[in-house]
């Protein structure tokens, strides 16, 4: 059996994994919209009640606490269990101080490179896509390695994409380039369509985010050499 065949199968094998988790927790489909929805109106209260200095600051920690509550429920899809609302207390906290720990780390950057960004909106752009592409596994990092410090998941994110850039990236371009695209066009249409649009979207992106978790699962500790035998002889 060939290389693409292979990983064709590693592939499948993810997805269908995922698509199996999903049907067995549906209600997890509209998890990306919800939170998406209740983040907004938050920042949206919270910027408009205290400002953007500290506004911006609880937006950081709500940002946090949103992120840790979808990789809970993700950790859960992954690992194959029944997961429900009723975890939302305990989802809120799991992973909360990992996130935190990112954003500083991320915030630094942006303090030391701010001089050059508000000198060319190109570079900072570019920033932006090198950075999602650079910090590509972070999610699942934080899920599955359960690694709290910044550096420390960074650190950890590196390894693992210097070991499987193209057998990580190969299934995940069309996602990385979706996510960048909405960056740049970040404001949801409060329309109809804008709404059936960006629930559409959130479902997609649920799929695909379960997708990874398996398929990061399927890479990470295992070598191209080992997973050609394992899928060759399975």
């Amino acid at each position: 059996m060939n290389i693409v065949a292979v990983y064709a199968r590693i592939y499948a094998k993810a997805f269908t994994d995922a698509l199996a988790a999903i049907a067995k927790n549906p209600w997890t489909l509209l998890l990306p919209m919800g939170i998406a929805v209740a983040g907004l109106v938050l920042v949206l209260l919270v910027f408009t009640v205290l400002g953007s200095l500290i506004g911006g600051f609880l937006a950081g920690l709500a940002q946090s606490a949103a992120l840790s509550v979808y990789c809970f429920f993700l950790g859960g899809l992954v690992a194959n269990q029944k997961v429900g609302l009723d975890q939302l207390k305990t989802s809120i906290g799991a992973y909360f101080w990992s996130w935190i720990s990112i954003f500083f780390v991320l915030w630094i950057a942006r303090i030391l490179l701010g001089p050059v960004f508000a000198s060319n909106v190109g570079i900072a752009r570019a920033y932006d896509f090198v950075l999602i592409a650079a910090l590509n596994a972070v999610p699942e990092v934080i899920y599955q390695k359960g690694t709290r410090g910044g550096l420390e998941t960074i650190g950890r994110n590196f390894s693992f994409l210097q070991e499987n850039p193209i057998e990580w990236f190969l299934p995940n371009a069309p996602l990385l380039a979706v996510v960048y695209a909405a960056q740049l066009f970040s404001v949801l249409s409060l329309t109809p369509l804008g709404i059936g649009g960006a629930l559409v979207a959130g479902i997609l992106l649920h799929v695909a985010m379960v997708f990874r978790g398996f398929l990061f699962e399927a890479l990470d500790g295992s070598t191209h050499r080992q997973r050609m035998f394992r899928f060759r002889n399975g």
